[in-house]
């Protein structure tokens, strides 16, 4: 008698859910696309603050050119510093690319192993990296343009 396959009819072999049934794959695919739609939106996040910081740093260049206008000669010749937020800015808007692609991979694997539950644990420490991040910033602005 020949050796057959294995049978995936095991816990470990076996599919998570039937997807020949077509509410099943209906849900799958939302699931999916619901994942992609958050990964976009992770996306323009960061990119929006790619786009700001080039903003802060166009303003600063802006502010150094007024102050050379001699209408404006009584204004106080202020260095805002803002190399250090525009960086900042630009490094959180990479930390939230990858971020997101990683949780995108992750949320992906979990809906095709069929897992009910997700740990937020990821969600949280960047969540609390990105608001220690943005209180960091507004200190270091506080100290080099108010307390001056």
């Amino acid at each position: 008698m020949p050796e057959s396959a294995p049978k995936a009819d095991t816990v470990h072999d076996a599919p998570p859910y039937d997807l020949t049934n077509p509410q099943v794959l209906l849900a799958w695919q939302r699931n999916h696309l619901a994942n992609e739609r958050t990964f976009l939106a992770w996306c323009r996040t960061g990119l929006a603050l790619f786009g700001f910081s080039f903003v802060i740093e166009r303003f600063d260049f802006f502010i150094r050119q007024i102050q050379n206008v001699p209408m404006f000669a009584g204004m106080a010749q202020k260095h805002f510093h803002t190399e250090a937020i525009t960086l900042s800015t630009f490094a959180v808007g990479v930390l939230v690319m990858v971020v997101a692609t990683w949780r995108f991979w992750y949320i992906r694997r979990c809906i095709n192993k069929g897992a009910r539950t997700f740990s937020v644990t990821p969600d949280i420490i960047f969540t609390a990296a990105v608001v220690g991040i943005i209180i960091g910033l507004f200190s270091v602005f506080w100290h080099l343009i108010v307390q001056k």
